[in-house]
């Protein structure tokens, strides 16, 4: 027992150094869109972002997924709705290091009118990122129970694991959040925690920060006592 309080307590540590570098990134200067385009999908008009779109026609695909990312991020589900139907694929990677999609931009900026909008249009709910990443894993990482129901609701599969092991279920429980444990139980009840060591400790972690509801939901499902 005594191993098993000083890992989590060591879990904990990691969480709370992970929270403090989170809050010096928040604290910089954010990026922004650079070109035109980007602009116009981000903050500008419908009409705005027609115009680039008209005097630019031949802008590089780069761009035109850039200014679709921007909309994605601040949630202007009618730029995603243009910039689709001009020909943007909602399914393109970035190139950026961690090649995310669209709707994984939508998701870390937790933007759930962005994600209906680009599920909506095509955007597949099960396109990893290159390290396996699905956009069900990232928003259950980031506590996300609405957009976790959403995504779950419009096919995507929660038993996909990235290539470590890890599920949604996996980064849920780390994240301790009750809403997208039992949304995930609840889509798929024989669901269970895997064999990595994050698997073993989370639900450990769950109960030593007294998320009951979590603890709960594990227990009922054969999880709990791990």
């Amino acid at each position: 027992m005594k191993i098993i309080r000083v890992l989590a307590f060591l879990a904990l540590g990691l969480a709370m150094l992970a929270a403090v570098g989170l809050w010096i990134l928040s604290s910089l200067p954010r990026a922004r869109p650079q070109t035109p385009l980007a602009v116009a999908a981000a903050s500008g008009t419908r009409e705005e972002l027609r115009r680039e779109l008209a005097v630019y026609p031949g802008v590089q695909g780069s761009e035109r997924l850039g200014a679709l990312i921007w909309a994605s991020r601040t949630g202007r589900t009618d730029s995603i709705a243009e910039l689709v139907h001009a020909g943007v694929d909602p399914n393109q990677q970035d190139s950026g290091p961690n090649g995310w999609t669209p709707l994984m931009h939508a998701i870390h900026k937790n933007q759930l009118g962005s994600v209906r909008a680009l599920l909506s249009a095509g955007a597949e709910p099960d396109s990893a990122a290159p390290n396996g990443l699905t956009p069900l894993m990232l928003a259950a990482a980031q506590g996300e129970g609405e957009i976790v129901e959403e995504l779950l609701a419009t096919g995507a599969d929660p038993r996909l694991k990235q290539p470590g092991g890890e599920t949604a279920l996996t980064h849920a429980v780390i994240a301790a959040d009750a809403r997208c444990v039992k949304a995930l139980l609840g889509r798929a009840p024989d669901l269970r925690l895997g064999d990595t060591w994050e698997d073993w400790l989370a639900p450990k972690v769950a109960r030593l920060r007294g998320r009951t509801k979590v603890v709960t939901l594990l227990d009922h499902a054969g999880e709990g006592r791990r």
